[in-house]
Protein backbone atom coordinates (compact mmCIF):
# COMPACT_ATOMS: atom_id res chain seq x y z
CA UNK A 1 0.00 0.00 0.00
CA UNK A 2 1.24 3.47 -0.68
CA UNK A 3 1.97 5.74 2.26
CA UNK A 4 -0.92 8.07 1.41
CA UNK A 5 -3.63 5.41 1.49
CA UNK A 6 -2.57 3.53 4.62
CA UNK A 7 -4.78 3.82 7.65
CA UNK A 8 -3.29 4.83 11.00
CA UNK A 9 -3.81 1.16 11.99
CA UNK A 10 -1.66 -0.01 9.07
CA UNK A 11 1.01 2.62 9.73
CA UNK A 12 1.37 1.59 13.36
CA UNK A 13 4.42 -0.67 13.84
CA UNK A 14 3.29 -4.27 14.19
CA UNK A 15 4.92 -4.72 17.60
CA UNK A 16 3.17 -1.69 19.04
CA UNK A 17 -0.12 -2.71 17.45
CA UNK A 18 0.11 -6.21 18.96
CA UNK A 19 0.85 -4.80 22.43
CA UNK A 20 -2.01 -2.31 22.18
CA UNK A 21 -4.47 -4.96 21.03
CA UNK A 22 -3.39 -7.49 23.65
CA UNK A 23 -3.52 -4.87 26.41
CA UNK A 24 -7.00 -3.67 25.49
CA UNK A 25 -8.34 -7.21 25.32
CA UNK A 26 -6.60 -8.10 28.60
CA UNK A 27 -8.25 -5.14 30.36
CA UNK A 28 -11.58 -6.27 28.92
CA UNK A 29 -10.98 -9.77 30.27
CA UNK A 30 -10.10 -8.44 33.73
CA UNK A 31 -13.38 -6.49 33.68
CA UNK A 32 -15.28 -9.62 32.72
CA UNK A 33 -13.61 -11.54 35.55
CA UNK A 34 -14.50 -8.77 37.99
CA UNK A 35 -18.08 -8.99 36.72
CA UNK A 36 -18.26 -12.57 37.94
CA UNK A 37 -18.07 -11.18 41.48
CA UNK A 38 -19.89 -7.87 41.03
CA UNK A 39 -22.30 -7.73 38.11
CA UNK A 40 -22.15 -3.93 38.06
CA UNK A 41 -18.67 -4.29 36.53
CA UNK A 42 -20.26 -5.56 33.33
CA UNK A 43 -21.60 -2.07 32.65
CA UNK A 44 -18.02 -0.77 32.74
CA UNK A 45 -17.00 -3.55 30.35
CA UNK A 46 -19.74 -2.50 27.92
CA UNK A 47 -18.50 1.10 28.03
CA UNK A 48 -14.87 0.00 27.62
CA UNK A 49 -15.76 -2.24 24.67
CA UNK A 50 -17.62 0.66 23.08
CA UNK A 51 -14.56 2.88 23.41
CA UNK A 52 -12.39 0.04 22.08
CA UNK A 53 -14.67 -0.30 19.03
CA UNK A 54 -14.64 3.46 18.38
CA UNK A 55 -10.83 3.47 18.65
CA UNK A 56 -10.61 0.65 16.10
CA UNK A 57 -13.03 2.53 13.85
CA UNK A 58 -10.96 5.71 14.06
CA UNK A 59 -7.67 3.88 13.44
CA UNK A 60 -9.23 2.28 10.36
CA UNK A 61 -10.67 5.54 9.00
CA UNK A 62 -14.22 4.60 10.00
CA UNK A 63 -14.35 1.67 7.55
CA UNK A 64 -16.82 -0.92 8.79
CA UNK A 65 -15.36 -3.37 6.30
CA UNK A 66 -12.09 -3.51 8.27
CA UNK A 67 -11.92 -6.87 10.00
CA UNK A 68 -10.59 -5.53 13.35
CA UNK A 69 -13.51 -3.10 13.44
CA UNK A 70 -16.05 -5.86 12.80
CA UNK A 71 -14.63 -8.01 15.60
CA UNK A 72 -14.77 -5.16 18.11
CA UNK A 73 -18.26 -4.00 17.18
CA UNK A 74 -19.70 -7.51 17.38
CA UNK A 75 -17.90 -8.12 20.69
CA UNK A 76 -19.23 -4.83 22.12
CA UNK A 77 -22.76 -5.78 21.04
CA UNK A 78 -22.32 -9.26 22.52
CA UNK A 79 -21.33 -7.95 25.97
CA UNK A 80 -24.03 -5.26 25.83
CA UNK A 81 -26.71 -7.87 25.14
CA UNK A 82 -25.26 -10.10 27.85
CA UNK A 83 -25.31 -7.22 30.31
CA UNK A 84 -28.67 -5.64 29.62
CA UNK A 85 -30.89 -8.40 28.19
CA UNK A 86 -32.88 -10.42 30.70
CA UNK A 87 -31.22 -13.80 31.26
CA UNK A 88 -28.30 -12.78 29.02
CA UNK A 89 -25.57 -13.41 31.60
CA UNK A 90 -24.58 -16.68 29.92
CA UNK A 91 -23.30 -14.57 26.99
CA UNK A 92 -20.83 -12.91 29.36
CA UNK A 93 -19.55 -16.29 30.54
CA UNK A 94 -19.01 -17.27 26.90
CA UNK A 95 -17.24 -13.94 26.28
CA UNK A 96 -15.00 -14.49 29.32
CA UNK A 97 -13.95 -17.97 28.19
CA UNK A 98 -13.62 -16.97 24.55
CA UNK A 99 -11.45 -13.98 25.37
CA UNK A 100 -9.22 -16.18 27.54
CA UNK A 101 -8.75 -18.48 24.53
CA UNK A 102 -7.85 -15.50 22.37
CA UNK A 103 -5.42 -13.93 24.86
CA UNK A 104 -3.55 -17.03 25.94
CA UNK A 105 -3.94 -19.46 23.04
CA UNK A 106 -4.43 -17.15 20.00
CA UNK A 107 -7.70 -18.93 19.16
CA UNK A 108 -10.50 -16.44 18.53
CA UNK A 109 -13.81 -18.15 17.88
CA UNK A 110 -15.49 -14.82 17.10
CA UNK A 111 -12.95 -13.97 14.38
CA UNK A 112 -13.49 -17.41 12.86
CA UNK A 113 -17.26 -16.94 12.87
CA UNK A 114 -16.92 -13.51 11.26
CA UNK A 115 -14.63 -14.99 8.60
CA UNK A 116 -17.58 -17.06 7.37
CA UNK A 117 -19.60 -13.96 6.46
CA UNK A 118 -19.74 -13.44 2.68
CA UNK A 119 -17.87 -10.10 2.70
CA UNK A 120 -14.95 -11.51 4.72
CA UNK A 121 -14.15 -14.70 2.85
CA UNK A 122 -12.59 -15.22 -0.54
CA UNK A 123 -14.00 -18.65 -1.32
CA UNK A 124 -17.40 -20.24 -1.64
CA UNK A 125 -18.98 -21.43 1.60
CA UNK A 126 -18.68 -25.19 1.92
CA UNK A 127 -18.54 -27.77 4.67
CA UNK A 128 -14.81 -28.25 4.00
CA UNK A 129 -14.19 -24.51 4.28
CA UNK A 130 -16.16 -24.31 7.56
CA UNK A 131 -14.20 -27.28 8.91
CA UNK A 132 -10.88 -25.64 7.92
CA UNK A 133 -12.01 -22.39 9.51
CA UNK A 134 -12.65 -23.91 12.93
CA UNK A 135 -9.86 -26.50 12.90
CA UNK A 136 -7.05 -24.27 11.62
CA UNK A 137 -4.29 -23.82 14.18
CA UNK A 138 -4.34 -20.74 16.39
CA UNK A 139 -3.08 -17.55 14.78
CA UNK A 140 -2.22 -14.11 16.05
CA UNK A 141 -3.46 -11.12 14.12
CA UNK A 142 -6.19 -11.39 11.51
CA UNK A 143 -7.55 -14.90 11.19
CA UNK A 144 -7.10 -16.71 7.88
CA UNK A 145 -7.78 -20.46 7.67
CA UNK A 146 -5.10 -22.82 6.49
CA UNK A 147 -5.04 -23.34 2.73
CA UNK A 148 -7.02 -26.20 1.28
CA UNK A 149 -5.00 -29.15 0.10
Amino acid sequence: MTQGTETPWERMPQGRRKKLVWGLWFLTWLGLLAGLFDHRMYEAVVAFCGVHAVLALALNRFRLSAYPVQVRIVYALWVAIGTYAPHGAFLLYIATLGLMGNLFFDYCLLARLLYLLPWNRTEKLSLVMVERTFLSPPSSGRFRPTASS
